[in-house]
């Protein structure tokens, strides 16, 4: 910037030309450069201040449903242990007792289950769940999860249709985990299919990989929510569409599962033309426990103990 000034010299007053240059100074294309930068800045910073109050507002949805599944179940236990205090007034009534206990198991189960899924997922978020791996036969295990689920969807009047093209997979995995990748896909299935429809799954072998796949006839997921699908807090809007509520924490759970035995799920679906989650592990042995071939049937001694520990698990 160029100014005018008067120099003062002895008293001589001249008017004379000097370049001032300010300390605020800069040429134009500094200026815009600047300007850009503020403007990419603001711009990130209302992006992020979008995401937090999302973010605030499903962890806050996340409460409310949390809050509603878990006190649903305990009023219906508590309403069942009300009517043991009036029923056992009358020893006719006595035959209601065992209606009256599984009653109770159920929705205790229900409750025990949302708590251990919740743990779990924050163990594995904190990387504090440890996976232990056993070689098994996971089309073994598959087959006896859908057999133990099987009464409880004929009861939903829905059908289980599983396909494979083997007879054995032995893989070194953590049954439980796969058990509950399982029995939440499945029944997150159940939950959202209509009475007469019919749920696939498929487990197909190739050299190095087993795809696992869980498909379903009931209103799919609309594809602007695929993407958060997995995501812990966010719950998609079929859960309205549904009679029963959920947490939105099942799928975020079996993706963890999936990614602890470093394997990937992905989820295909249209909007009212159900949806199919696959799942895809690699193949992988344990060098020092090869014969534990048969240990999945070991773990396993009564079907019956599931039967009731799923009730309405995972929903």
């Amino acid at each position: 910037m160029v100014k005018k000034v008067k120099k003062i010299t002895k008293g001589d007053l001249k008017m004379v030309e000097v370049n001032i240059l300010k300390d605020n100074q800069i040429d134009r294309e500094n200026i815009l450069n600047r300007n850009d930068l503020i403007k990419l800045s603001k711009d990130e910073l209302v992006s992020k201040l979008i995401n937090l109050s999302e973010s605030k507002k499903n962890q806050e949805d996340f409460i409310l449903n949390i809050s509603h599944d878990l006190r649903s179940p305990l009023n219906i236990i508590l309403s069942v242990l009300q009517c043991y205090k009036d029923d056992y007034k009358d020893i006719k009534r006595y035959g209601k007792c065992q209606d009256h206990m599984d009653v109770i198991k159920r929705n205790s189960y229900k409750i025990l289950k949302l708590v251990n899924n919740l743990i779990d997922t924050t163990k594995l978020e904190k990387n504090h769940y440890s996976i232990k791996r056993e070689n098994l036969d996971v089309i073994n295990l598959i087959e006896w999860n859908i057999s133990s689920i099987d009464k409880y969807a004929k009861q939903k009047e829905i059908s289980l249709v599983f396909d494979t093209n083997v007879e054995e997979c032995i893989m070194a995995v953590d049954p439980e985990a796969i058990d509950r990748i399982i029995m939440n896909l499945i029944s997150n299935a159940i939950k959202f299919s209509p009475k007469g429809s019919n749920i696939y799954i498929n487990a197909w072998k190739s050299i190095n990989q087993l795809t696992i796949s869980v498909r379903d006839e009931g209103i799919g997921i609309p594809k602007e929510e695929q993407n958060t699908i997995f995501n812990r807090f966010v719950q998609s809007s079929r859960n309205k569409k549904s009679e029963n509520s959920g947490s939105g924490i099942g799928l975020d759970l079996v993706r963890y599962l999936t990614q602890a035995h470093n394997g990937s799920i992905e989820l295909k679906s249209e909007e009212n033309s159900g949806c199919e989650f696959i799942i895809k592990l690699p193949i992988e042995r344990l060098q020092d426990d090869e014969n534990n071939r048969d240990k999945c049937l070991n773990i396993r001694s009564k079907v019956e103990v599931l039967e009731v520990e799923f009730s309405d698990i995972y929903l």
